[in-house]
């Protein structure tokens, strides 16, 4: 298969990438030209079309997708292909919970530009017949070899969807009592009706009252954990901490807990946990009166899935909640905040780009990841750029990245990751560079092997740094040899470079003499880790 621009004269035999429209008639895509259209074609004034050459092996999108449908369609799904569209829609087969991994999903959709798949939410309830996501084939036609990829893309795998019959979940329900009156009692029912409604096929078989206390809380769960698959608990009190009454009887009773909280304010204290196989949720104390689609999530997950997974609950997950409105107490008391900032504001707006990408090769080790009270040594320079004065803040990772990013996973700053380290620092300095924003004077280029440098000595920097003039570059500077890092205003960046090591300045640098400026820097900011000597030294400090 060949997708290129065709000269008319040559065109015939071609499919049509695209649909071509000729006055009252339109030549499809997938279309193969005729001798005739082309002939049509260029009496119109067509010189040159955009289509698809072909060799025997080629497959049809519809025969592409009707290979790929089976082995993404699980349990209780079906699908249907329309060849005018090369689209496949997938149905429930029955009624039930559509049960797939977005993770997954969006692996899938990486597996080439032309191939995407869509779907309703995750564990959303369906009904036989229903629409639950497209399979779309962008290219008319496409390689064996595609196929062939796809399949093994998924065979490593469970099916990618499938439904999860509306059977009937037996469950056992612990009440914690605090107040033991009547408006309890009101509260527990509000919760156990609207856990109904939400998740018809419960069956509560089971109701256990324990005091809210910690050893009759855990005992309670212990005892409806040994009978019953899931357990409900219902608190008498929110639970405002993780050594509060119910979170602790949770974490002493199950093996594991899987889901701490989630983020949203009235309803944090949703916790799931497993024990042998049982899965346990404690609803939030607000549930009856909140409604929360990532709550309401989190447990059809936990009530579904065979089994639950610490990833399945991730800590990343943002909540936009809807229809908030002020109390008149809150109206009266509104505050417009007076803007802040870490710099002066007559000091230049900074960025830090880290270099975090190279394989480390004179190290002989990956010297990042090398051992430093605790942390790794790139963390070093991470948190002296966290806090200095520059915003934003940007890591570029490369060689084994998912190490590094592991460390960097809750911090509030940018991961850029070069998938050409191997070509360089160039390109991570261009990735870095090209990414921040244009309200920034200038950046430093920071190597992320300078464990010593601090953010008073990056503040040194920026206050050097003169707002009005983006045409400079500072340079790090000690007993007449400049060092890295580098501060490079905005209007350079194209030349941006490092100070190369063990060798003279690279003649970018000796370009931009007139407007470079040199920042007295001490011994220790400057130095950098390279050899396996130089490891030595440092760990052994």
């Amino acid at each position: 298969m060949n997708i290129s621009e065709f000269d008319i004269y040559a065109a015939e035999g071609i499919i049509l990438l695209n649909d071509i429209r000729i006055d009252n008639r339109v030549l499809p895509q997938g279309h193969r030209l005729t001798h005739e259209d082309t002939v049509f074609l260029k009496a119109i004034g067509v010189k040159k079309i955009t289509g698809i050459s072909t060799v025997p092996s080629d497959l049809e999108a519809s025969t592409a997708l009707g290979m790929i449908a089976p082995l993404i369609c699980g349990e209780g799904l079906a699908y249907s292909i329309s060849k005018t569209s090369n689209s496949c829609k997938l149905v429930a087969a029955e009624d039930g919970t559509f049960l797939c991994s977005e993770e997954r999903l969006m692996k899938f959709n990486r597996i080439s530009p032309y191939l995407i798949i869509n779907t309703v939410s995750p564990y959303k309830t369906v009904k036989k017949g229903e629409v639950i996501g497209s399979l779309k084939m962008l290219c008319p036609i496409v390689e064996q070899d595609f196929v062939e990829n796809v399949s093994y893309h998924l065979a490593g795998n469970e099916a990618l969807l499938k439904i999860n019959s509306s059977a009937s979940v037996k469950a056992a329900v612990v009440y914690t009592d605090f107040y033991n009156d009547t408006s309890e009692d009101k509260h527990f029912d509000s919760i156990i009706k609207k856990l109904t409604k939400n998740f018809n096929n419960l069956v509560f078989e089971k109701e256990i009252h324990s005091n809210h206390e910690y050893n009759d809380v855990a005992g309670a769960i212990s005892e409806a954990a040994a009978k019953y698959p899931l357990v409900f608990v219902i608190p008498g009190l929110p639970g405002s901490s993780g050594a509060d009454t119910v979170p602790s009887a949770l974490a002493s009773s199950a093996d594991e807990i899987l889901c701490h909280n989630i983020p949203q304010d009235t309803l944090s204290d949703l916790m799931i946990g497993i024990k042998k196989g049982t899965k346990i949720i404690v609803v939030p104390y607000h549930y009856d009166k909140v409604t929360s689609s990532l709550a309401d999530k989190m447990i059809k997950m936990a009530i579904s899935k065979e089994k639950l997974f610490k990833n399945d609950f991730p800590q990343n997950n943002s909540i936009i909640v809807d229809n908030l409105t002020l109390t008149e107490e809150e109206k009266n008391n509104i505050i417009i905040p007076e803007k802040t900032s870490r710099k002066n504001k007559n000091e230049a707006s900074i960025a830090i780009v880290i270099l975090a990408a190279g394989t480390s090769s004179r190290a002989r080790r990956n010297k990042l990841m090398v051992d430093l009270g605790g942390e790794p040594m790139f963390m070093k320079a991470v948190r002296a750029a966290i806090k200095s004065k520059a915003s934003p803040i940007y890591v570029v990772t490369g060689y084994r990245a998912e190490e590094l990013e592991e460390y960097l996973q809750d911090l509030d700053i940018n991961i850029l990751r070069n998938n050409d380290y191997a070509s360089g620092v160039r390109t991570s300095i261009r990735l870095g560079l090209n990414s921040i924003p244009s309200f920034c004077d200038g950046a430093i280029l920071l190597p992320a092997d300078m464990p010593y440098i601090t953010p008073e000595y990056l503040n040194k920097m920026i206050a050097s740094f003169d707002k009005n003039n983006h045409k400079q570059v500072c340079i790090s500077y000690y007993q007449g040899k400049k060092y890295n890092p580098i501060l490079w205003g905005r209007d350079l960046y194209q030349s941006a470079d490092l100070v190369p090591e063990n060798a003279h300045l690279r003649v970018v640098f000796i370009e931009h003499l007139d407007y470079t400026k040199l920042i007295e820097a001490d011994e220790s900011a400057c130095v950098d880790i390279n050899f396996p000597y130089d490891i030595e030294v440092l760990t052994n400090k």
